[in-house]
Parts: structure tokens; sequence; C-alpha cells
């Protein structure tokens, strides 16, 4: 295990063998990013709260998971169809209360999905509960804008 390169990802896993795993919200969003470009679906199914209200929508029309008990086949098939995978982040803002918390972000993905190169402007919203003291996201919502027609 090589932890010289600091990520957030490596902190997880250090900690996690420690014994103590206690993330705040702004660190858990931004592992479920750095999980994401890594190609970690366990990392990413961890993050992810089982209860029956999990709801996650993303850009297709027919991608939407309901039940946290249907994320991991979801993410599994997520990191298995995808290469090259970068986030540029153009804005991110992260609120957290008590035990809610949640966030908004526009980025640029840049990435290989199913073999066919691909850069996306993703507008993301989610939200997340403190489940026995760890951040778990219990809804994600991702969006592309789509040009207004007769302009």
């Amino acid at each position: 295990m090589n932890f010289g390169n600091g990520s957030l990802l490596d902190l997880i896993e250090l900690s996690t063998l420690l014994g103590y795993r206690r993330l705040n919200a702004g660190q858990t969003i931004h592992a479920y990013f750095d999980a994401l470009t890594a190609g970690d679906a366990q990392q990413l199914v961890d993050l992810m709260s089982q209860a029956s209200y999990f709801a996650k929508i993303g850009t297709d029309e027919n991608e939407f998971i309901e039940g946290g008990q249907n994320a991991p086949d979801y993410y599994r098939h997520h990191v298995a169809s995808t290469e090259d995978f970068t986030i540029e982040f153009e804005y991110l803002d992260i609120q957290e209360r008590d035990t809610v918390a949640w966030f908004y972000t526009r980025q640029i993905w840049s990435l290989k999905w199913q073999g066919v190169e691909e850069e996306l402007v993703i507008r993301m919203t989610g939200v997340l509960e403190k489940e026995a003291n760890t951040w778990k996201f219990v809804q994600i919502h991702a969006s592309l804008g789509i040009p207004e027609s007769g302009s």
C-alpha cells in the first residue's frame, strides 16, 4: 500500500485500516468524485445509503436507481464501462446541517464511456444523511444542459 500521494482515497483507506473513519460531508462528497475517476466501485457503493428512499438520477433517459439495494449493480456497471475519467470542477457548493447535507456542482467530465470518448457539461445536486455518524448519499441528480430550440 502506498500512501505517499496523499489522495483522499488513500486517507480513507488508511483511516479504515486504523479502525476509524469519520469524514465530514464535504470530504464524503470529494471522496465520491475521487472514487468515480479512480474507478473504485466498492468505495462508491460504500458511500451510498442502503435506505429504500435512496434515489440516483443520471443523464440518460432510463438512468435512475430507486432503493439503495440497487446501487451496487449500478456503480459496478458504471466503473466497468468507464475509462480515462477526469472531472474539472467549475463550481462546488456544500452545505451541512446536523444530520443532513447537500451539494450543487457544475463540472466538465472527460471520459471514455463504453469505448466512446465524451466530454460532458454536468450539473449535479445531491443530498446526504448521517447514518451511525457516517455520511451517506441518499439522493444524487445529474443533468446535461440542452440548448433552447428556436434561439
